[in-house]
C-alpha cells in the first residue's frame, strides 16, 4: 500500500471492479428526507419506512458513506442487483427515490417523465478489485463528473471513486424538465459524501483495525493473529514508502504443498520456513532462488485518516516490484547462491515435511541439469528456465495428494524442483495422471554423483 499519490475523484469510463460487497442491513431498506412529505412510490423501485436520522443526513449503511440532505430531497438505502453484475447501493432524489425499470438487465429511463433528477451509487461485482494507490480523498468533486450518452430525455453523468480499496461510481439522472437549482444541489450532495468513521481498534467491515500508522516505526515487524472473518494471520511490516500485511504462511495455493508457517528473523531481516530453509524479504520477495517464483501472500492494506487497516482481499503474490532499498535504511544484501550442495537425504527430508503425500509411500531424488530437464518433458507445469545458473534437485514422493476444500483425492504424487545451493522451493507439481509415480522421473539423467 502506497502513502503517497493519493488520487482525488476518478472520473473513468471503464467498468469498474468491486473487491467485495457487504449484506443489506436486516429488514426493509430505508428511507430518510429533507422534505416535508415524501414523494409517492414507484411501481418499478419500492420505498421502505422512514428511519430516524439527525436533520437533513443521510447515513448509508450497505457502502458507509453519509451525505447531507437538501431540503425536498429523498434517500434510500439497500443493495439491489441491476443485473447479474451490477448493484444499486442508494439512491438520492429529488421529491422522490423511484428509479427507471429494468428491462432485460438494463436500466430503461426512456419509460420515465422528464421532471426528476436521481443520483445512485452503483458497483460491479467482477473479479479483481482497487489499489492502494489509488483510494480517494474526500470531498468528491462533481465537477469531474464525465458525462454520458444521454438516455432518453435524461442527461446522464457519472463519477468514480474508491472508499477501502471499494470502487464505486456515482450515477446521475438529470430531467430535462428539471430546474438548474435542483443541479446545483446535486452538486452540494456529492461534495457532502464522507466515509463513516473509523472505530479505534477491532473489526470493522472485513478490515482489521491496527490502530494509528504512528504506532509502526519504519522497519517495525509484527505478527497479528487474525480478527476479522476470512483475514488469516499475517506479519504488517511498516515501509518507508508501503506497508505490507504478509500472510505468515508460504507455498499457499498449491495442491502439493502443504502451506509452511514462517517466522521472522531479527538478525537476518528475513522470513523463514524452517521447513525447507527458504527465506523471504521483508517486502515479501523469495530470497533463495533465481526465480522468486513463491513470493509471500498479502492482504490488502491501507492508511485511512491515518489508521492501519488490513484486509479487503488476498493475493499470492506471484510477482513483488518493492524494492528494500526504497522502503528501509538497512535493506537486506542478496543472499549467496553459490554455497556448497545440500546432501540428498537431506533435501528429501527437508521437502517430506511439506509434502502433501500422505501416507508417503516412496522418496527420491535427482541432481537433474536444467537443458535436461527441458528435453525431458518431465512434468507439464515443473519447469524451470533454462537461463538457470546451476542443476535443480528434483524430488519426488508417492501418497495420497488431498486437496481442500473436500479433500477429495487429487492424485498419488508429487515433485519439487528445489535449488541445491539453499533448498529454495523453484517449482512443484502434483497429480497429473492416474499412477502413484512422477511419469518420466525414472528417466532423468542423475548427475549427483552420490548415493
Amino acid at each position: 500500500m502506497r502513502f503517497a499519490g493519493v488520487l482525488s475523484a476518478l472520473a473513468t469510463s471503464g467498468v469498474l471492479l468491486l473487491v467485495f460487497s457487504l449484506a443489506a442491513a436486516p429488514g426493509a431498506p430505508g428511507k430518510v428526507s429533507a422534505g416535508s412529505h415524501p414523494a409517492p412510490p414507484s411501481p418499478a423501485t419500492p420505498q421502505g419506512p422512514a428511519a430516524p436520522v439527525a436533520p437533513n443526513s443521510f447515513h448509508s449503511t450497505t457502502s458507509g458513506l453519509d451525505l447531507t440532505l437538501p431540503e425536498g430531497w429523498f434517500a434510500r438505502d439497500g443493495v439491489e442487483m441491476i443485473n447479474r453484475r451490477q448493484y444499486r447501493y442508494f439512491v438520492v432524489g429529488k421529491e422522490g427515490t423511484d428509479v427507471a425499470p429494468t428491462v432485460q438487465g438494463n436500466a430503461d429511463w426512456t419509460q420515465v417523465t422528464s421532471d426528476r433528477i436521481r443520483l445512485e451509487l452503483q458497483a460491479y461485482a467482477l473479479p479483481g478489485g482497487g489499489s492502494p494507490d489509488t483510494e480517494t480523498q474526500f470531498p468528491l468533486g462533481w465537477t469531474a463528473a464525465q458525462l454520458m450518452p444521454p438516455q432518453g430525455e435524461f442527461v446522464v453523468k457519472s463519477l468514480s471513486f474508491q472508499n477501502l480499496l471499494r470502487p464505486f461510481t456515482l450515477v446521475a439522472h438529470i430531467g430535462a424538465q428539471v430546474a438548474p437549482s435542483d443541479a446545483v444541489e446535486l452538486a452540494a450532495i456529492v461534495a457532502s459524501i464522507r466515509p463513516e468513521p473509523l472505530p479505534p481498534s477491532g473489526e470493522y467491515r472485513g478490515w482489521d483495525v491496527l490502530g494509528p500508522v504512528d504506532l509502526f516505526p519504519i522497519g517495525a515487524v509484527r505478527h497479528f493473529d487474525p480478527i476479522a472473518p476470512g483475514v488469516g494471520g499475517f506479519y504488517l511490516v511498516r515501509g518507508a514508502r508501503s506497508i505490507f500485511a504478509l500472510i505468515d504462511h508460504t507455498y499457499l495455493f498449491m495442491a502439493a504443498i502443504r502451506p509452511c508457517a514462517i517466522r521472522y528473523d531479527d538478525q537476518s531481516r528475513t522470513f523463514v520456513c524452517d521447513a525447507t530453509g527458504d527465506r523471504w524479504s521483508r517486502v515479501g520477495r523469495q530470497l533463495l532462488t533465481e526465480t522468486s517464483w513463491f513470493n509471500l501472500g498479502r492482504h490488502g492494506a491501507i492508511v485511512k485518516d491515518g489508521v492501519v487497516l488490513v484486509g479487503g482481499s488476498t493475493s499470492s503474490a506471484s510477482r513483488v516490484d518493492d524494492e528494500e532499498t526504497a522502503e528501509f535504511p538497512d535493506p537486506v544484501i542478496a543472499p549467496d547462491l553459490l554455497g556448497p550442495r545440500i546432501p540428498r537425504t537431506e533435501v528429501i527430508a527437508r521437502y517430506a515435511m511439506i509434502t502433501a503425500t500422505e501416507p508417503m509411500l516412496r522418496s527420491a531424488a535427482k541432481l537433474v541439469s536444467v537443458e535436461a530437464l527441458a528435453r525431458s518433458q518431465f512434468i507439464r507445469g515443473a519447469i524451470a528456465p533454462v537461463s538457470m545458473s546451476a542443476p535443480l534437485w528434483v524430488v519426488a514422493f508417492s501418497g495420497e495428494v488431498r486437496t481442500p476444500p473436500g479433500f477429495e483425492l487429487s492424485g498419488r504424487w508429487a515433485v519439487f524442483l528445489v535449488d541445491p545451493r539453499t533448498g529454495g522451493l523453484v517449482n512443484a507439481a502434483c497429480c497429473e495422471g492416474g499412477g502413484d509415480w512422477p511419469p518420466g522421473f525414472d528417466a532423468l539423467p542423475d548427475i549427483a554423483g552420490e548415493p
